[in-house]
């Protein structure tokens, strides 16, 4: 049997959603959940849309060389907000284009839509020396999702923070649709 089939079924579905909904690309982004004591995250080099019940890692909140080897190399930021903030119960993590490219311009992302506005506010971007699979980005990224529901790490992408995995897609979604926005307005 395998464990914790329910939550893997709703990371697969959520997923599927963020690929099939353009805000990552085929290898790109990742995916997990707490549950309890432990962590299950989107097994390395397995593509976000066309998740299987199989390919995720449960692992620790505490470091698991033994189990962590097979995991997302983002494992070291998603156990860090998990770590410090105790209301995180799933993290997304995507490479949205329009998000990604909006993060070149600035140190946040004020969205000009109203939905955007009043869902988000303004969103922090996150810059590191190094930004993939980074203890820097793990430490920042961390503490700025203790009070916001959305981040982005500079050239890199969004990371969200919900309640359920559903809620941290939300907020994704919701962004990159901001982004989408802005760079229209700049366009017209």
């Amino acid at each position: 049997m395998v464990p914790f089939l329910k939550e893997r079924r709703e990371l697969i579905r959520i997923g599927r959603v963020a690929f099939e909904s353009g805000l990552t690309d085929t290898h790109g982004g990742n995916i997990s959940m707490r549950v309890g004591d432990y962590i299950l995250i989107k097994r390395s080099g397995k593509m976000l849309g066309y998740l299987k019940e199989e390919d995720f890692v449960l692992t620790t909140l505490e470091e698991n060389p033994e189990l962590d080897r097979f995991a997302s190399i983002e494992l070291v930021v998603h156990r860090a907000i998990y770590r410090v903030n105790e209301n995180a119960k799933a993290v997304l993590h995507t490479h949205s284009p329009f998000t990604v490219a909006c993060s070149l311009k600035g140190e946040r992302i004020v969205p000009a839509d109203s939905e955007g506005k009043l869902l988000l506010g303004e969103v922090p971007v996150v810059k590191a020396e190094k930004v993939v699979s980074s203890p820097e980005v793990a430490e920042k990224l961390s503490k700025t999702l203790k009070k916001t529901k959305v981040a982005v790490v500079y050239s890199h992408g969004p990371f969200a923070a919900g309640r359920t995995p559903e809620e941290a897609l939300m907020y994704i979604s919701a962004l990159e649709n901001s982004c989408k926005i802005l760079t229209a307005l700049k366009n017209l």
